[in-house]
């Protein structure tokens, strides 16, 4: 029988015994009467890792991306951001009826709002009383829809330059900031640098159950405690997950490079068989074409599936394989012999 290998997301990384240990000893009392110990120091040490004045642990990168939502706009604006952001993709409708505001997209050809598209967001609309006015710009790093793209910290300065010109705060979903950060060897901290609010996830690529920090000026921080509270995301007893946070933070980071040259070698095996292409992983993420197969993408991963191999469907031609933590080199090697396999088997039954 075929050992599963689950490639679909990093969210599906194993808490490791050392994180459970973490857990279990963790020091806890209610965040809700007087203050959960952990998480406050979990709070603390991402606002001096990120360089804000204060920080505030979350349930989800959901609730932290929404927290800063509500801290920074006013109900009838507009978000500038990009169409194919996570924001776009799946936050839009809480964005509309938690916060009230809309989201005017513009399409980036790889990810990077530039201040030449903001200008363009900013000016393709005929502004007056009845219309929205911009309150917000956002960006997303690394990049989700295009494999884990990095956007680099002179781009953001950038942009926030000419945010900031327009009056206008900026605001990271830096769910994957960390895999950025090892990949390009600049610090969390240079990167919160270029915005004014920054939202980590804990749960994806740093391998934690659980959560997320949003980081930012101590009085949006202060309002969002509040917000928390509004949209049901109140925590108790949250020192455990604090606690699984902290290790991930302490022991997560580096081993991220890891991750970033498993996908490179999955996607240099994978294009050795002509029905795969795929460009060079910027990460941890892989989105491979499956075209040259004869298989569209949902055709391709359920016959993946059936050899043992979970994908994600990512367009009608195209794939996403995550590299994380439990997936190892010979992990690597072996799903890509499936995949092989499945590209031969298609192959040859066409052929037939």
């Amino acid at each position: 029988m075929l050992l599963p290998i689950d490639l679909r997301s990093d969210t599906l990384s194993v808490i490791t015994p050392g994180m459970r240990r973490a857990m279990a000893d963790a020091e806890v009392g209610d965040d809700l009467y007087g203050g959960d110990p952990t998480t406050r120091r979990l709070e603390r040490h991402c606002a001096e890792l990120l360089g804000k004045e204060a920080a505030l642990f979350t349930a989800s990168g959901t609730l932290s991306n929404q927290l800063a939502l509500r801290g920074h706009t006013r109900r009838g604006s507009e978000v500038i951001t990009d169409a194919k952001y996570h924001i776009n993709f799946f936050e839009s409708a809480a964005t509309a009826d938690l916060s009230g505001v809309v989201l005017n997209p513009v399409d980036t050809p790889d990810g990077v709002l530039t201040p030449t598209l903001l200008d363009a967001a900013v000016d393709r609309k005929r502004r007056a009383r009845l219309t929205s006015s911009p309150s917000l710009v956002w960006v997303e790093n690394t990049v989700n829809y295009y494999g884990g793209s990095v956007i680099r910290v002179d781009d953001l300065a950038g942009l926030r330059a000419a945010a900031l010109d327009k009056g206008l705060p900026l605001h990271m979903d830096g769910a994957r900031l960390p895999n950025a950060s090892v990949a390009t060897g600049t610090s969390l901290a240079e990167y919160a640098a270029t915005v004014d609010t920054v939202a980590v996830s804990f749960a994806k690529a740093l391998g934690a159950p659980f959560g997320s920090i949003l980081a930012g000026p101590a009085d949006l921080i202060e309002q969002a405690v509040v917000h928390r509270l509004w949209f049901g995301g109140g925590l108790h007893q949250s020192g455990f997950m604090a606690a699984a946070a902290l290790y991930a933070l302490e022991h997560h980071i580096d081993r991220l490079a890891d991750d970033h040259a498993h996908a490179r070698l999955l996607r240099d095996l994978l294009v050795e068989h002509p029905g795969f292409t795929a460009p060079e992983p910027a990460t941890n993420m892989v989105v491979a074409d499956v075209s040259g197969t004869g298989l569209d993408s949902t055709e391709f991963v359920r016959a993946a599936a059936e050899v043992g191999v979970k994908a994600a469907r990512w367009t009608d031609t195209r794939v996403r394989l995550v590299t994380r933590l439990g997936v190892e080199e010979s992990t690597v090697r072996e799903a890509v012999r499936r995949l092989h396999r499945v590209a031969e088997r298609h192959g040859a039954l066409t052929a037939g």
